[in-house]
């Protein structure tokens, strides 16, 4: 699996795939689960893939980590993990990125405030269309705080999900929070997507918590309503 062949980021996947060891008794309560390096031969996957899945079980109350001992699976976990709620996800495959351009300035005030920055402090702003089989599927705006964006710079034209390539300089999220409303299309939306101006657009903002509980992202992204898989699971 590639970082552009895949329908959710790699490490949504291993974490799937761990869930599913959880709900068939392969990895039993209490239990420890195998080793980094056990779990990186197994699925062929980095360390930082394997520590981003098992954080997001561990912040769910999946797994138990603890400084210098194995990792294991919660007696009892504190959420059902057949009602994980909300997914959604582009719909396609052979996914890339095309960066449009970049910018510092101090004039996003909306994705200042967002980020939680001073005045006088300028953001990051990133804008790419999102591509599936090479056509336009999503158009999206990121902004950073100058320090998280000097991480990633180099990764913006290449990296369909940057969440990986920050893990890797030891910048972790503990929190995503996302809104979802629709929209109509500009016409410089438009243009880029290859589709009429004002027809409807999914519209999703997203801002992103590091590990210091500080905004470390904040993000909008408009999809084409074909290409975008929404659905909310409610119960058992």
């Amino acid at each position: 699996m590639t970082g552009k062949q895949r329908k959710l980021p790699l490490y949504i996947q291993i974490k799937n795939k761990m869930i599913t060891n959880i709900k068939e008794g392969t990895w039993a309560p209490g239990a420890s689960i195998p080793s980094e390096s056990k779990l990186m031969e197994q699925y062929n996957v980095s360390r930082t893939t394997i520590r981003q899945s098992i954080r997001d079980l561990a912040q769910n109350g999946v797994l138990e980590t603890r400084r210098g001992a194995p990792t294991k699976v919660r007696l009892v976990p504190e959420k059902d993990m057949s009602n994980p709620g909300v997914f959604h996800h582009e719909i396609g495959s052979q996914f890339t990125v095309k960066l449009l351009r970049s910018v510092e300035s101090k004039d996003f005030y909306l994705a200042k405030a967002k980020l939680h920055l001073e005045d006088h402090e300028e953001v990051f702003m990133a804008e790419r269309l999102r591509l599936s089989e090479g056509l336009p599927i999503g158009y999206q705006q990121l902004f950073f705080p100058l320090a998280v964006a000097d991480v990633m710079r180099g990764d913006l034209d290449d990296s369909f999900d940057l969440f990986p390539r920050l893990g890797q300089q030891n910048i972790h999220y503990t929190n995503i929070k996302e809104g979802i409303s629709a929209v109509s299309a500009t016409q410089y939306e438009a243009d880029l997507l290859g589709i009429m101006t004002g027809e409807p657009l999914i519209d999703i903002t997203r801002t992103t918590l590091g590990g210091d509980s500080k905004p470390m992202e904040y993000s909008r992204t408009k999809y084409i309503p074909s290409a975008f898989d929404y659905r909310v699971e409610i119960g058992k």
